[in-house]
């Protein structure tokens, strides 16, 4: 097992440096610049495989909830956004992910109603809890599962291998006056207070 990980994370790097990108620990609490104009990846600490060490019957057998991710703007909490893995079989077959968005209050502009996080979803709500509520499919391979962050107009949008899984509004400067603007989305942190404490990778 620990020989396939080391595998894996040496063919992320093999890979990473092809296209340029450079990667970092994302440590919990530990906040990390981005710029979204250019290619933002999070790679999570699962290939999207179930691990072989689950026996049948146990909790949790067909998927794994993550640690949230932070999303800021400097030092302010935008929103977390939360990643559940539907396992796939095994390598080469399809899993599928489930994404939801947690406004904060504050910073965040969250008030106390819920909505998804379809295509359609209007740029002016900001649901303390925004579920995505249609699965997206992904196929497993031997890289772990990544998501590709991007700022499109006022949204932060959220794919895998370029494909839709979620988006969410970006918050106001001021909630409820649009007039100021929206908050500039400049760094990321794992969830300090998360219960797994495996690191995920932020690539740039």
């Amino acid at each position: 097992m620990l020989a396939r990980i080391l595998a894996c994370l040496l063919a992320i790097t093999v890979l990473l440096e092809v296209k340029g990108l450079k990667c970092k620990k994302l440590p919990p609490g530990k906040l990390r610049k981005v710029n979204l104009k250019k290619e933002t990846q999070i790679y999570f600490p699962t290939n999207g495989v179930r691990p072989s060490n689950i026996k049948p019957g146990a909790q949790s057998t067909d998927q794994v909830a993550l640690d949230g991710i932070e999303i800021y703007s400097r030092k302010t909490l935008l929103m977390k956004l939360y990643l559940t893995v539907n396992y796939a079989p095994t390598v080469g077959q399809q899993g599928s992910l489930m994404l939801m968005f947690e406004h904060d209050m504050f910073g965040g502009c969250g008030d106390e109603s819920m909505d998804g996080c379809s295509q359609d979803i209007p740029d002016s709500t900001f649901p303390v809890l925004r579920p995505c509520l249609d699965s997206a499919p992904f196929t497993a391979t031997d890289l772990p599962v990544a998501l590709q962050l991007s700022k499109e107009g006022n949204f932060l949008v959220v794919k895998n291998d370029g494909k839709f899984v979620g988006k969410a509004a970006i918050p106001y400067k001021k909630c409820g006056d649009p007039s100021k603007g929206r908050q500039w989305i400049n760094a990321v942190a794992a969830e300090a207070d998360g219960l797994i404490k495996i690191e995920s990778e932020l690539c740039k």
